[in-house]
């Protein structure tokens, strides 16, 4: 478990539980159901004594700031801090600084929740290109550079395209028989072997994808390379990736 603090959730297990049970309740399941089937997925650390508190009190907060907190997690988590279990893997001034953290955890679970919120149905990625499909990109400079799909990622976040990037870049699209010899680009660092060839490109909102400047060619090629070892962007940061790591404005 990564822990970067002493609030609630400042380890990853924490938000992964909170996220999570906002997703489920957002795709539709009762506050039962999601709880349940949070417990099903995470049965394996329920009993764990570090993940174990962790998971009852991030649930029970996060149920309660969303005016679905159940009585059997809220039971479990103040049981947590009753306990004194969750304090043993702290030392020194974060022994104290959790204590602390933990007294006013009780307090608010022990108060009235607010009134149930609405929670939206999280947006996933999705993507129907096909591997090996050539990508047209407009760059800010207004020439167009070439991406081809070597597979996809999938995640909570949906599915998204990893793309190779072909060292090409100007204002005519080239004819197939020039992409079919067209290297890679790559961005190598300097005294070490370390470098980056594939580009996932992700969004997190519909409206992220900037259509006026991507263009389905109709061409699919055979893909270089396998997916693994990729570099993630967003569509909203992927014109700063191409500066940064491939020098293309």
């Amino acid at each position: 478990m990564g822990a970067w603090g002493t609030a609630i959730f400042s380890d990853d297990i924490a938000s992964d539980i909170r996220n999570d049970y906002k997703d489920l309740i957002g795709d539709g399941l009762s506050p039962s159901e999601a709880t349940n089937k949070i417990l099903t997925e995470w049965d394996a650390s329920i009993d764990d004594s570090d993940d174990g508190p962790v998971i009852w009190l991030a649930l029970a907060v996060t149920q309660w700031k969303i005016g679905c907190l159940e009585e059997r997690v809220k039971n479990k988590a103040i049981e947590v801090i009753d306990s004194g279990s969750n304090l043993e893997r702290w030392t020194g001034r974060d022994k104290e600084k959790r204590r602390i953290v933990l007294e006013k955890t009780k307090i608010q679970l022990e108060s009235p929740q607010p009134a149930t919120k609405k929670i939206p149905k999280r947006f996933k990625d999705h993507c129907d290109w096909k591997i090996g499909e050539v990508i047209a990109y407009t760059t800010l400079s207004k020439d167009k550079i070439l991406f081809r799909v070597i597979g996809f990622h999938i995640d909570k976040g949906g599915e998204s395209p990893v793309c190779e990037l072909l060292n090409w870049k100007g204002e005519k699209i080239p004819t197939i028989w020039q992409m079919i010899f067209m290297e890679i680009k790559k961005k190598v660092y300097p005294n070490c072997n370390q470098k980056i060839s594939q580009l996932l490109i992700g969004r997190i909102a519909e409206n992220e994808l900037p259509i006026h400047r991507v263009e389905r060619l109709g061409i699919v090629l055979m893909p270089s390379q396998k997916v693994g070892g990729f570099l993630g962007s967003n569509w909203r940061y992927l014109d700063d990736i191409l500066k940064e790591y491939f020098d293309i404005e």
